[in-house]
């Protein structure tokens, strides 16, 4: 019987899917759908998501006759308590009762907790996930503990989504003659196709309008900084001070002792902002000295299946 592993990473913005060879680990099939984080989606639209995802899975596995599933992963967004792992795991089985998939062993979990545990193949280490959202994992080979993650109604400080709100504000205020000017106005207006505040304003309530198209905006941040924009670069300098007390908030928890120590970091909006990754490691180095921060060189689903490698090695 072919034995095959499912691994699939659900984010706010993007669903991503492989199908992996168990033996050889090759990356057989992959594929990707919109967010499925039933937080910001609600449960309907996230099973849908899921359930169109695994129905492709389904159809390539029919190539494979006697096929199994070994093991599935999802790491899926929104899952912050007992009661979130609960409705994921019913969402999750929902979907797979659409189909004929058989799965030996069903692995659920946070996707910032198993991209973390990823990345550091199981040893102790720390990531800090600054993408839609901003989030901060650690584990000391013992316990797992977070900081951030809580949404971006009231946290996420220091995300895309964050970075792409305080690009807005700076606009608002700019037009209102309440704050600096910045060409950060002429990229979202260019990019949005808008002519002026009011319809910046209407954008945001328009019923097409999501959160991951808001934290699009926060890209535009970079460019600007290098062109020397004064408001991107107070911007950045928060986002960098955010993200800094998220990563120090862990470390506290897991009552780090300054031994050496990685530090991963993921995310467009540290890995694609040159100027919050400086902040960021001068700040954290300083505090820290004995902690080498290191980018993510890929894709979180990369690390998750290493994860699910080594789950299946263990059956």
């Amino acid at each position: 019987m072919k034995q095959w592993l499912l691994i699939i990473d659900g984010g706010a913005t993007k669903t991503a899917c492989a199908v992996v060879h168990a033996e050889s680990g090759d990356v057989e099939y992959s594929t990707s759908a919109k967010g499925s984080n039933y937080q910001a989606i609600g449960v309907e639209s996230a099973t849908a998501i899921l359930q169109e995802l695994l129905a492709n899975v389904e159809t390539f596995l029919q190539k494979y006759p006697n096929s199994q599933i070994a093991v599935a992963t999802f790491a899926l967004a929104g899952i912050d308590s007992p009661k979130d792992h609960t409705a994921v795991v019913a969402i999750v089985q929902n979907a797979l009762q659409t189909t004929q998939l058989q799965v030996d062993t069903l692995i659920i979990e946070n996707d910032a907790e198993a991209t973390l545990l990823g990345v550091t193949a199981g040893q102790a280490g720390a990531l800090l996930i600054a993408g839609t959202g901003a989030i901060a994992y650690a584990y000391d080979g013992q316990q797992i503990v977070r900081a951030g993650g809580w949404g971006h109604r009231a946290g996420d400080e220091g995300s895309g989504y964050w970075l792409g709100q305080e690009v807005v504000r700076a606009i608002f205020k700019m037009e209102d003659g309440r704050g600096k000017p910045t060409i950060l106005k002429e990229a979202v207006y260019q990019s949005l196709g808008l002519q002026d505040v009011t319809e910046l304003a209407e954008w945001l309530f328009h019923p097409s309008y999501t959160n991951a198209q808001l934290a699009k905006m926060g890209s535009f941040v970079a460019k600007a900084v290098e062109q020397e924009d004064a408001c991107a670069i107070e911007i950045s300098q928060q986002a960098a001070h955010e993200l800094v007390l998220l990563a120090s908030a862990v470390l506290k928890k897991i009552d780090y002792q300054n031994e050496p120590f990685t530090f991963y970091c993921n995310g467009g909006a540290i890995k694609h902002n040159p100027l919050i990754l400086k902040i960021f490691t001068e700040q954290i180095t300083f505090m820290y000295p004995q902690v080498d921060i290191s980018l993510c060189q890929h894709q979180p689903i990369t690390y998750l299946i290493e994860r699910t490698k080594r789950a299946y090695d263990c059956l």
